[in-house]
């Protein structure tokens, strides 16, 4: 009876600890993944993004973009939200003015997008997860583009692992004029709020060639050690449990 109920007390037990230690990591990852981390990518580039897309690491769900345009209250657009392809489904106008930064807010809820630049408010329906967001700067060689004083949910972006706020400006050793601030473990609903400033010399850029596009999407999730520890050992006690349910079996034959 004794020897039953020690068994009994050691399996049950070591399955408590397996399943506990896993739980326990779960939620440690949960805790971590609660913050935004922010990583500035000066050397990341076009291809590389594409690469991203291409290879299913992180799939873009919609993008919201200020752009010159025309940089008038008419014709070419000069901020809109457009679908991962590109294509515009929301456009707003607005007349730019070189070095003037403008304030812009970005709300999405799971189910609507909500971006307003210079208090001119653009809405846009889009459903699916988001948890992570590339902020994409681009200028040309008589321009400059700075994205800075970026919140989100009223709490300040600085730099992973430093008290260094989060800014995407194109460096002028950038050979592609492109400058990537990568944004990872968000959730929806989210406010992202910030501004970005312009400016030019000589003959203004047109469309797109002086620009800023908030790509919002999944990425694909990586195993966390803390995961693997926990999953790691439930399964050892697992086989553990199999081997001595296999003595037993031999014993009573």
């Amino acid at each position: 009876m004794n020897s039953i109920y020690s068994k009994f007390s050691f399996r049950t037990a070591g399955f408590a600890l397996g399943v506990g230690l896993a739980t326990v990591g779960m939620s440690l990852i949960s805790g971590v993944a609660s913050a935004a981390t922010v990583t500035s990518l000066p050397d990341f580039t076009d291809d590389q993004f594409d690469g991203l897309i291409d290879s299913g690491e992180f799939t873009e769900l919609f993008v919201a973009e200020g752009r010159i345009g025309n940089a008038a209250t008419n014709g070419d657009r000069e901020f809109g939200i457009n679908t991962a392809n590109g294509n515009p489904v929301a456009e707003g106008q607005y007349a730019w003015g070189s070095n003037q930064p403008v304030n812009f807010t970005l709300i999405y809820d799971g189910t609507e997008v909500t971006y307003t630049v210079a208090g001119i408010e653009l809405t846009a329906n889009f459903s699916g997860l988001a948890d992570t967001i590339y902020l994409r700067t681009l200028e040309t060689s008589n321009s400059d583009i700075q994205v800075d004083m970026l919140q989100l949910n009223d709490m300040d972006l600085v730099l992973e692992g430093t008290s260094d706020p989060a800014v995407s400006a194109p460096g002028n050793s950038d050979a592609d004029s492109v400058d990537y601030l990568l944004i990872q473990n968000i959730s929806q609903p989210f406010t992202l709020t910030g501004r970005a400033n312009l400016s030019w010399t000589g003959d203004q850029p047109t469309r797109s060639n002086l620009a800023y596009q908030i790509k919002v999407g999944t990425s694909e999730p990586v195993p966390e050690p803390l995961t693997i520890l926990g999953s790691g050992v439930a399964l050892g006690f697992g086989a553990l449990l199999k081997k001595e349910s296999s003595k037993k079996h031999n014993k009573v034959k």
